[in-house]
């Protein structure tokens, strides 16, 4: 494989260099280009810091350290060699040592990055919280996991194997490999993701729920409540788009991306608990049809498409490749008086907690036979 330019009716090879045959510098220069294009390594973030290294007995320092609007902190490890070096063993390192980071210290350590670039440190903590669409600081949903992402211009077998095993046991972990590319005197950066391969992704993350089940039952397990947890999924950051107020209206939940296979886990006539992240629970409801491609899904009616209507969103092309599960909502509430109770993590997911479901449901005023089909 390679990169190639078009030249007259043909491809012209962009030859491979290194990042020390260009003179690139690790930190001065690859780390700068990365830290103000983050989107190119690490879709969703923000950085935090950068040189990260707040912490007592220790020199070591992380490359870039990351927020994921999940409220995830995300471990950016750098090198610009072809083998990658020892940077697995250093990024578990610095993942542990992050890894009870709390949003108060997260704010301290935004305010010293946002001073060392010239920027207004007092505008640290609203940054954050705009990011996230937090109201508020949500001390319970911050920073409870931890992931990596190890970029390198190539990796060795070392590294790759080291990887593999991590994410079988369920550590999120990613290498991209950034490689150079020389074209007529212009430096040129490719990027792409080999660990996990964009493919197979979905086939890994279901195998991980598959052995998670059987160790759950394995231990005794919990028995399922019925009832499912969904995330609608809006945030407040530029790309947001999806709309709780159109869910609600029009009686639909949606995922894209990686997350698409998760709505595989609901079922016609389950009862689901809705969740809008840095609020609460905004709504319960009953799953009424499979998930379904945009532009074939209509609403409950089943005289309108959705891709008919005037929805706030509707003409941002992430919105028009997610996939969409019809709800019938029985009760809901604007953000505003969501119902603070525990969430997960996944998009959607069997709740095994009957008194995480009864908590919610009082907050709803409901009970389980009003949630029955």
């Amino acid at each position: 494989m390679g990169l190639y330019s078009i030249k007259g009716d043909s491809l012209e090879l962009i030859e491979q260099t290194t990042y020390s045959e260009e003179q690139v510098h690790e930190r001065q220069d690859l780390q700068r280009w990365l830290k103000n294009s983050i989107e190119s390594i690490a879709p969703g973030c923000m950085v935090l810091d950068e040189e990260f290294s707040d912490w007592e007995d220790s020199n070591r320092r992380i490359d870039l350290l990351c927020l994921d609007q999940d409220a995830c902190l995300v471990v950016i490890e750098l090198k610009r060699t072809q083998r990658g070096g020892h940077m697995d063993l250093q990024a578990i390192r610095y993942a542990a040592m992050v890894s009870k980071m709390t949003f108060e210290r997260a704010v301290r350590t935004h305010e010293r990055y946002l001073r060392n670039n010239n920027q207004d440190s007092a505008e640290a903590q609203q940054r954050i919280l705009d990011f996230l669409d937090w109201p508020e600081p949500f001390e319970e949903e911050f920073g409870s996991e931890v992931k990596i992402i190890l970029a390198s211009a190539d990796f060795s077998t070392e590294i790759t194997t080291s990887a593999l095993w991590l994410r079988e046991q369920q550590i999120d972990i990613r290498c991209v490999k950034i490689s150079p590319h020389n074209h007529n005197g212009t430096l040129i950066v490719q990027v792409e993701q080999v660990i996990p391969v964009q493919s197979a992704e979905e086939y890994q993350v279901r195998e991980r729920e598959k052995l998670s089940e059987q160790k759950t039952a394995r231990r005794g397990g919990r028995s399922s409540t019925g009832f499912a947890f969904v995330n609608v999924g809006e945030h407040g950051g530029k790309k947001n788009h999806r709309s709780w107020e159109d869910s609600r209206r029009y009686g639909y939940i949606s995922a894209g991306g990686n997350s698409i296979s998760q709505l595989d886990r609901l079922h016609v006539g389950q009862a689901v608990c809705a969740y809008r992240k840095g609020h609460g629970y905004v709504g319960v409801g009953i799953v009424t049809t499979e998930p379904t491609p945009y532009a074939e899904f209509a609403i409950e009616s089943g005289d309108q498409k959705l891709a008919d209507l005037p929805l706030e969103h509707s003409e941002n092309p992430h919105f028009q490749r997610e996939v969409y599960v019809g709800i019938r909502w029985i009760k809901t509430l604007d953000k505003e008086q969501a119902i603070k109770a525990t969430p997960y993590r996944n998009t959607a997911c069997q709740i095994h907690e009957g008194e995480l479901v009864d908590e919610i449901l009082a907050g709803f005023e409901l009970t389980h036979d009003d949630c029955l089909e």
